[in-house]
């Protein structure tokens, strides 16, 4: 890796972090895990300029540094589920990048994400599979609108910004 790129995948991790830890401060407490995830913009920002690694890298590391700086509790979700769902965006941008908009594979890994957060939940929190179910619907509602919203947000700025120079 060349020391260019280097310093701007660091500047998107660092930016990715500022971006959680943001978020973090204007979470309701009766909602905690309902966020848009503005990081992820920059998770997506990677997979573009960079390729798959470089995105994995970025979510991964991000999620680790804001959970140590930030709620060391949701670092237990958040880390798999970064894992997870930027792995999965980088395989349907790989495979289908040309067909399936950046705004379609932001909403896969905003639904891979919660769907990932469930299943840490139902096996580390031991809550019933009614209780998940009931919530399933509202997840997966909250991540296309955060997908989309995400989406549209990485693609502006990918055109408007010059990351690869």
């Amino acid at each position: 890796m060349n020391t260019k790129k280097m310093v701007k995948l660091s500047l998107m991790v660092s930016l990715a972090v500022v971006l959680s830890l943001l978020e973090n401060q204007f979470m309701l407490p009766s909602l905690p895990w309902l966020r848009i995830g503005l990081a992820n913009i920059i998770t997506l920002l990677a997979l573009m300029t960079y390729g798959i690694s470089s995105a994995i890298a970025v979510s991964c590391i991000r999620s680790l540094l804001a959970g140590i700086f930030g709620n060391f509790v949701m670092l237990i979700f958040s880390f798999p589920s970064a894992l997870i769902s930027s792995f999965a965006m980088g395989i349907f941008y790989y495979i289908s990048h040309e067909k399936l908009s950046i705004i379609g594979i932001s909403v896969i890994g905003a639904l891979i994400h919660n769907i990932t957060q469930l299943l840490i939940a139902y096996f580390v929190l031991r809550i019933t599979i009614r209780s998940l179910l009931f919530i399933l619907p509202f997840l997966i509602i909250s991540a296309l609108i955060a997908g989309i919203i995400t989406g549209f947000m990485a693609r502006y700025i990918y055109k408007r910004v010059n990351i690869q120079n």
